[in-house]
């Protein structure tokens, strides 16, 4: 790992802020999700100039430092890649258009264009930093290809269910997987966005426990695993997807209507529905669970 620097985010890596991985061998400097929080990227830097930002999907804590390097080419998977500087797409592929509506969605860019908007208390839903992270039109890389960084070869493994296009840099030469939100934290698989897929995320997330590495960097909280530890985690962590839909199960079958299921915080506790964003969040996670309970035959 030579040439691949760990940087812990703020408040150990919570949500809204993500571990950031530094590049660097000389040739070229490259940060990879730069959501570690500026003071923790700056220090880690110790000066160097960025030429290259990598984003491995386009949600806040992982973007919200693009801003940071003005003059650093910024890539990001294919699919997402419209999203800058097109914040509509964001509002798309989060949820906002499809649980508020087109006017949700103009409501949230004109929330974020503004430095001085008023935030929400337990999400980044009107951080400026949406707007200065994506002003800077994205290039995109190639999934599931051999290229380079510099000298570092890397493939963006592509990953879908955290988002669609979401993908984990992995340096076969170096024995590292960059997992990001495969993150085996206690609060489990996150796929609540309107892109988000539950099946998906538990197939990527076998994917990425079988890559051939020796060290997977976890991008929230939990920090850097073995092979070998990732693998005695990842079970568990996945799943905490059949616990709620076991739990989503009960409520339904108690007589409790889908309606009234996101009062009983399947994902998160009540008390964090005041923000516009978990409320949303929660509603898009019930429905999903629900499609998939009448997939697998369960009818109320």
């Amino acid at each position: 790992m030579q040439c691949l620097h760990v940087i812990p985010g703020k408040n150990n890596s919570r949500f809204p802020y993500c571990t950031t991985l530094l590049i660097d061998c000389g040739d070229l400097v490259a940060v990879v999700d730069p959501g570690a929080g500026a003071e923790a990227i700056q220090v880690a830097l110790d000066g160097k100039r960025v030429d290259l930002v990598i984003n491995t999907h386009y949600h806040f804590d992982h973007i919200n430092g693009n801003y940071l390097f003005p003059g650093a080419e910024v890539l990001i998977n294919p699919l997402e890649a419209a999203c800058f500087p097109d914040l509509t797409r964001v509002g798309e592929l989060l949820g906002i258009q499809e649980y508020y509506g087109k006017s949700g969605v103009d409501a949230w860019i004109d929330d974020v264009k503004n430095p001085h908007s008023k935030q929400t208390p337990f999400s980044p839903s009107r951080r400026h930093e949406w707007w200065l992270s994506t002003r800077t039109p994205a290039g995109e890389f190639a999934y599931d290809r051999e290229w380079f960084i510099g000298k570092v070869k890397v493939i963006m493994v592509h990953a879908p269910g955290h988002t669609r296009g979401f993908c984990c840099p992995y340096f076969p030469d170096e024995g590292v997987v960059y997992t990001g939100d495969v993150d085996l934290t206690s609060f489990g698989p996150w796929y609540a966005g309107n892109d988000g897929d539950i099946d998906s995320f538990i197939q990527s997330a076998r994917l990425i426990a079988g890559l051939n590495a020796e060290h997977f960097i976890t991008g929230h909280q939990e920090g850097v695993f073995s092979h070998s530890e990732f693998l005695k985690r990842i079970d568990h962590f996945i799943n905490i997807i059949e616990e709620r839909q076991q739990r989503l199960y009960k409520l339904l079958e108690s007589g409790i209507t889908l309606q009234d299921v996101h009062n009983h915080g399947l994902i998160y506790p009540p008390k964090y529905h005041v923000d516009p964003w978990i409320k949303m969040w929660e509603g898009i996670a019930v429905s999903k669970h629900y499609e998939r309970l009448q997939q697998q035959g369960d009818n109320f």
